[in-house]
C-alpha cells in the first residue's frame, strides 16, 4: 500500500494571501489524491513528539487512579459520562484500546436538550500528575493543535469554494477534544470486529485494532507513536500513514462534510494490529454545541434557527447514544 502525501502548510499561516492560496491548492490536491495527508512546516512542529511522550505517561498510572477519572461506561461509580477515561478492552468491541480525553477548560453550554448538559462537562483531571507538568503540557498541546486544525479546516473549505467566515463562525466557542489512546497487545485469538475483505488474505495478515470509521469532527489531527494507522482514499484504496518524527496526519470529519454539502468528504480510517503495543494522540476540531450542522449555503428559517434539532449538540448526542454502553446513559434526541 502506498503512503499518503505530505503537505508543508507553512503558507497557511502566512500574511501574504498569494502564499495562503498556494497552501490551499496543496491541501486540495492532497485531499483529491488520498483524502488524507501528513502536515509539516506548521508553527511549533518540533514540539509534537516531546509533548506526546509526556501526555501518554497517563497510561502508566495505576489502574485505580485511571478508574477514578473514568466515565460511567467504564466505572459505574464515575462522576462523568462524556469526559475522562474509557477502556474498550473486551473481545468483540469495535476497538481494543483505552483512552483519556479533555475538552476546553471553560466549556460553553449548548442548547437545551435532554442529556445535553453532559457535553459541557468540565475536565476530569487525575488527582496525581503522571509526570511533573503533565496538566500544563496537555493544555499547551490542546491549544497548539487547535490552531493547526483550524488553519487546515479553513484551507480545505476555501479550496472547495466556501467563504472562510461562514465556516469560522461555527467553530467559535467550539467544544474540541484532545484524546490520548493506548492499544495494548490483544490476547491470543482476540478479534475486535469482523475483518474487512482486504484483510482476509490468510495467516500472518494483520488484524484490526480499530475498525473503519469516520470522525464526527470538522478535522482530526492524529499522532502515532507506532505505525498501524491507515486512511481510505477517494479511489477506495487503503494507504498507510507513515510514522514519522513530529508527524501529524489530517483526517477530514463528518462535520466538515455536512457543512460543505459533501464537497469536502470525511476520511475513513482504521488501525491495524501489528502485534505490538501502540499509542497515539488525536485532536478533534469541533464546532460550538449550538452551531447548526447544515450546509453553510443553506438559509435557515426563523424556526430552524431557534430549534435545538440539527445543532452540533443534537448530532453529537445521537452519535454517542448509539455507542455500546451509553444506551442507558445518554438519551437519544428526536
Amino acid at each position: 500500500m502506498s503512503e499518503v502525501p505530505t503537505v508543508d502548510i507553512a503558507a497557511l499561516f502566512a500574511a501574504d494571501p498569494d502564499e495562503r492560496e498556494a497552501g490551499d491548492r496543496a491541501v486540495a490536491a492532497a485531499v483529491a489524491e488520498a483524502g488524507c495527508f501528513v502536515v509539516s512546516g506548521y508553527p511549533d512542529a518540533a514540539e509534537i513528539d516531546r509533548r506526546a511522550a509526556v501526555l501518554l505517561a497517563f497510561f502508566d498510572l495505576p489502574a485505580e487512579e485511571k478508574a477514578a477519572v473514568a466515565t460511567r461506561v467504564t466505572n459505574p461509580e464515575g462522576k462523568r459520562i462524556y469526559r475522562g477515561y474509557v477502556a474498550s478492552l473486551k473481545p468483540g468491541d469495535w476497538a481494543h484500546n483505552e483512552m483519556f480525553d479533555i475538552g476546553p477548560d471553560e466549556p460553553r453550554p449548548g442548547p437545551s436538550i435532554p442529556g445535553g448538559e453532559i457535553l459541557a462537562e468540565r475536565n476530569n483531571w487525575p488527582a496525581r500528575e503522571p509526570v511533573a507538568g503533565w496538566q500544563a503540557t496537555m493544555r499547551a498541546y490542546y491549544a497548539h493543535l487547535r490552531e493547526v486544525a483550524l488553519a487546515v479546516m479553513l484551507a480545505a473549505g476555501r479550496s472547495a469554494g466556501f467563504a472562510e467566515a461562514d465556516l469560522r463562525q461555527r467553530f467559535d466557542g467550539g467544544n474540541s477534544t484532545l484524546r490520548l489512546l493506548n492499544y495494548p497487545v490483544p490476547p491470543p485469538g482476540s478479534r475486535v470486529i469482523d475483518e474487512l475483505p482486504d484483510l482476509r488474505a490468510g495467516a500472518g495478515t494483520p488484524r484490526l485494532a480499530a475498525g473503519r470509521h469516520t470522525d464526527g469532527s470538522g478535522v482530526s489531527l492524529l499522532w502515532q507513536g507506532q505505525p498501524g494507522l491507515q486512511a481510505q482514499g477517494p479511489d477506495g484504496r487503503w494507504r498507510d500513514i507513515p510514522q514519522a518524527p513530529n508527524g501529524l496526519s489530517v483526517h477530514l470529519g463528518d462535520v466538515l462534510e455536512i457543512m460543505t454539502d459533501g464537497a469536502v468528504p470525511a476520511t475513513p480510517h482504521r488501525v491495524l494490529d501489528h502485534g505490538v503495543a501502540r499509542q497515539s494522540a488525536g485532536f478533534f476540531l469541533e464546532p460550538a454545541l449550538g452551531a447548526h450542522l447544515t450546509p453553510v449555503a443553506k438559509q435557515l428559517s426563523e424556526a430552524e434557527r431557534h430549534s435545538a434539532k440539527g445543532t452540533y449538540a443534537w448530532h453529537l448526542l445521537r452519535r454517542i447514544s448509539g455507542y455500546e454502553g451509553y444506551e442507558t446513559l445518554v438519551p437519544r434526541p428526536e
